[in-house]
């Protein structure tokens, strides 16, 4: 699963001006070791990217964290790259909190409120593209 959603993502998103040249440098980086299955280089290369808020890294050391790939699989801090990111406005990460609200799935409590909560975060996202 982690392939799957890894190799859909968009790198568009984060090609925004000369500032994030480097950014996008180093998470392409990433991007290219996930691809190849070298984790630990991924995680690496998003660890730091995360740390200062990009978002699209923070989703993606979620699904390092949730899978174990590379790491040692911990669901707290998946969940909470997850949520980081999810603030952050990514929409995967919106998505993976309206249905893990909805299903009780990634440790969290079945709560219809959160789950609509980040459905309309997400519907909201969507619609402004």
């Amino acid at each position: 699963m982690i392939l799957f959603v890894i190799r859909h993502l968009s790198l568009s998103g984060i090609l925004f001006g000369l500032s994030m040249t480097i950014h996008a440098t180093e998470y392409n980086d990433g991007f290219i070791a996930a691809e190849a299955g070298d984790y630990k280089t991924a995680f690496a290369q998003w660890g730091p990217l995360a740390k200062e808020g990009h978002a699209i890294a923070q989703f993606n050391l979620a699904l390092l964290y949730h899978s174990g790939s590379g790491i040692e699989l911990d669901e707290s801090k998946a969940l909470s790259w997850y949520m980081r990111s999810a603030h952050n406005g990514y929409h995967k990460a919106q998505e993976y909190l309206s249905v893990g609200y909805r299903e009780g799935w990634f440790g969290l409590p079945r709560d219809a409120k959160q789950a609509e909560f980040w459905q309309k975060r997400l519907d909201t996202n969507i619609h402004l593209k």
